[in-house]
């Protein structure tokens, strides 16, 4: 094994890490929330125009505490995804 890449295949993972950790991925988390933010408005909207009484029953039986946690466990799990695929680029498999 040459020198050059041993030392290359030990400095990918500390690399990968160093810059997963100052923002590797910020413009692509940054461009989720936007989008993420814009169908939550979305809906939020079309959830007001429904009728008075329907509206009361929704938000009664927990339909607004739902849709908060279907919205954080979508956005959790595309940015978990996201900075795994950050790493891949750079060659680490945190696997």
């Amino acid at each position: 094994m040459k020198i050059g890449t041993w030392l290359l295949a030990m400095m990918q993972p500390l690399l990968a890490k160093i810059l997963v950790s100052l923002g590797f991925s910020v413009v692509t988390i940054t461009g989720l929330t936007l989008a993420i933010s814009t169908v939550r408005d979305q809906v939020i909207a079309g959830v007001n125009t429904m009728p008075g009484d329907l509206l009361q029953i929704f938000l009664v039986s927990g339909g607004g505490v739902a849709f908060g946690i279907l919205t954080g466990a979508i956005t959790t799990k595309i940015m978990l995804w996201q900075i795994t695929s950050a790493t891949k680029v750079l060659g680490v498999n945190p696997g």
